[in-house]
């Protein structure tokens, strides 16, 4: 309900799911307090001043990489303000609020793609990433080679997945029901898969499975070429503007509203390391001041909206949030390098690829030419996604 076409509805769902929040806000803040306390004391257990250095170590990966992302986003935030204004302005509003966010900007880019289609845009779309790539690629979309189970059916588990196991091919899992987000959720799945079919043709067992800070990179590119490549073969005006809208909240709610997610985490870890006590009121207060931050002068913050914290299960996951802000602006940059490089940035993707976890994981992305102890792919990422405002404003006649 929060992205009903009728505002009032939207609004009256998060008056009325926030207010509910509300009168178990106590609670909540005793509970979000506990596992922060616990995240605390596991750390300081195991010889760790703080518990960002211990959660972050478990990958192999300083402190400074969650660091650098915050810092990135925050000295980017300019174009999430160009982003609220120009929502407001699409959806005729005088004033954008919390409710006012998942109500679809445009109208969808309105796609059927059967499987039989996907089949085909998908090795177009990647096919950048070369003949190797594209050849697992057509080879593991096949269902008649074992890599996939693409429709629903009795007793399957909704969503989408991919495992491997060594020596084996990867599995896919899908619900596949022939929509352009279908097709996409395909191309992030076949790209988990086809970074574990590299990783197990070069490396031995031991070394093959990569880190989860490192899992989100292949899908999340893969995801970026085949959002270009649509955009540029879109039918007319109002496909591409849908197809722009769709990646412009996938930036929002993936690099710029996790990593917001992130700073409160690590503003609340940071209470009980000091020994502040954490009450509802902090929280709120910590979380509604980010919001405004974030989302700049043009948003307004209403009087419930720093409760937003108590229904988000990540903070539950110890420093995990960040990871998919990491992943997407890797895989953004990764695609950007590639179209602007060619072949030589192909050839440093595809070697972090087959190294599964046989080098530091830092060392794996310099392979393929992102630094996230730099703020460089970060800023390349938001980079685009301010270009994509423009070019979404321009395609819609809106002055910004």
């Amino acid at each position: 309900y929060r992205g009903h076409a009728d505002r009032e509805v939207r609004r009256e769902t998060m008056t009325a799911f926030f207010a509910a929040l509300r009168q178990y806000q106590h609670a909540l803040a005793s509970t979000l307090n506990g596992q922060f306390k616990l995240d605390v004391g596991y750390a300081r257990a195991r010889g760790y001043d703080t518990a960002l250095e211990a959660y972050m170590d478990k990958d192999g990966l300083p402190t400074s990489v969650h660091d650098n992302l915050i810092s990135a986003v925050n000295a980017n935030l300019e174009p999430l303000h160009r982003y609220v204004e120009l929502r407001r302005k699409v959806l005729g509003l005088d004033d954008l609020h919390i409710y006012d966010l998942y109500v679809p900007m445009v109208a969808a880019a309105e796609m059927d793609v059967p499987y039989a289609k996907a089949v085909e845009i998908l090795p177009e779309a990647l096919a950048p990433l070369g003949s190797e790539y594209v050849d697992l690629l057509v080879h593991g979309l096949d269902p008649r080679n074992g890599w996939i189970d693409v429709y629903p059916s009795n007793d399957k588990e909704s969503g989408a997945f991919s495992a491997s196991v060594y020596g084996r091919h990867p599995y896919v899992k899908m619900n596949y029901q022939d929509s352009l987000d279908d097709m996409s959720t395909l191309a992030h799945e076949y790209g988990h898969a086809i970074h574990s079919a590299l990783a197990m043709k070069n490396q031995p067992y031991h070394n093959y499975r990569y880190v989860p800070f490192l899992a989100e990179i292949a899908s999340t590119c893969n995801e970026a070429f085949l959002s270009d490549h649509l955009a540029a073969n879109a039918a007319d005006d109002a496909a591409r503007a849908g197809i722009l809208a769709a990646e412009l909240e996938s930036i929002r709610t993936t690099i710029y509203r996790q990593t917001l997610f992130s700073e409160f985490e690590r503003a609340v870890h940071g209470f009980v390391e000091e020994g502040t006590p954490v009450t509802a009121s902090l929280l709120d207060d910590t979380y509604a001041g980010l919001i405004r931050r974030y989302y700049g002068p043009g948003f307004t913050v209403d009087e419930n909206d720093g409760m937003e914290w108590a229904y988000i299960p990540h903070f539950y996951y110890k420093y995990y949030v960040y990871s998919y802000a990491t992943g997407l602006s890797c895989g953004l940059a990764i695609a950007e390098q590639v179209k602007a490089e060619g072949q030589p940035a192909v050839d440093g993707y595809l070697a972090m690829l087959e190294a599964g976890c046989s080098e530091a994981p830092l060392d794996l992305l310099l392979k393929a030419g992102v630094d996230l102890t730099s703020p460089e792919a970060i800023a390349a990422a938001l980079e685009r996604f301010d270009r994509t405002i423009t070019e979404l404003a321009e395609i819609l006649e809106i002055e910004m």
